[in-house]
């Protein structure tokens, strides 16, 4: 069994779903669209779990970090990378820090003088870990489908309130999650529990993950799952590199010549916001109508 690639699907199958269940689970009013590009050129950012940052419907950032820890370095480093970010894209950013059960309270503001930050907290702590694990073990055990918000539940029992460790409850969820009748329900149980403890787990808890895909086919499914999604993910890249030259003709016989920064900046976009150029190119009337798109 290939256990990095099975990691990259796993990881890339943990993210597209925590994209479609993050907004209902926090309560976010904003959809996201789309995962954002965050590599960022000349700048090294110290960390490993750079990937939940998102595009939302406003045309900001959704940037979510999970914490066990309570330091203010780490309200510095947000800091630097949420900066980064908005001086590269000039985009709006909404940091959403979600902290285990073991931190209750935390800084959530920073006052340096001319710069002010503040960060959106969620405490884990505030969820009954072993009732939320009851619900959902009840529905699996009666062959009900769960939801997303079921999903990301069942992924976050970990970090919530409980009487039990927190190995022991990673082990219950695994194993919870390996009974899941739906296969893409356990594909999708699976991953997220795999993409979180992870980045929490410790060595005892990480056994247990690759026990589990030995043990069954989830490993294989999830592998296979994967390469399925990177076939879509080739199609949909190549549809959007279509509409992107459809929009550049379009935008050269309207307006003539077209700045090279917007070929770049359109080129980054999602192919939602691309979809939406294509219907509104009809009725601008200048091409700086484009700019709020690029921004």
């Amino acid at each position: 069994m290939d256990y990095n690639k099975i990691e990259d699907a796993v990881m890339k199958n943990a993210l597209n779903l925590f994209a479609q269940s993050a907004v209902k689970f926090f309560g976010i009013d904003k959809k996201i669209i789309a995962p954002a590009n965050t590599e960022i050129k000349n700048i090294e950012i110290n960390t490993n779990y750079t990937d939940y940052i998102f595009y939302a419907d406003d045309g900001s950032y959704i940037h979510f970090e999970f914490q066990t820890t309570n330091k203010e370095s780490d309200l510095r480093r947000f800091l630097f990378y949420d900066a980064s970010f908005v001086y590269k894209e000039n985009r709006k950013i909404e940091t959403i820090v979600i902290y285990s059960s073991d931190i209750k309270d935390v800084k959530s503001e920073l006052n340096m003088g001319s710069i002010k930050y503040s960060i959106k907290t969620f405490y884990m702590s505030s969820l009954d870990g072993d009732s939320i694990f009851e619900n959902i073990k009840r529905k699996i055990e009666q062959g009900d489908n769960l939801d997303d918000v079921d999903i990301l539940k069942l992924t976050f029992i970990p970090l919530m309130s409980s009487k039990i460790d927190k190995a022991q409850r990673a082990v219950n969820c695994i194993k919870a999650a390996a009974q899941i009748k739906s296969n893409e329900n356990k594909i999708q149980c699976i991953s997220m529990l795999f993409a979180l403890l992870n980045k929490f787990g410790n060595d005892e808890i990480k056994k247990s993950i690759w026990e589990v895909f030995e043990m069954t086919d989830i490993g294989r499914m999830i592998f296979e799952d994967g390469i399925k999604k990177g076939r879509e993910e080739g199609l949909k890249e190549g549809l959007k590199e279509g509409k992107i030259e459809t929009i550049l003709k379009l935008l050269v016989k309207k307006f003539g010549k077209i700045p090279e920064e917007y070929k770049g900046k359109l080129r980054n976009l999602p192919l939602e916001i691309i979809d939406i150029i294509l219907i509104e190119i009809i009725d601008m009337k200048d091409i700086k109508e484009l700019e709020k798109y690029l921004e």
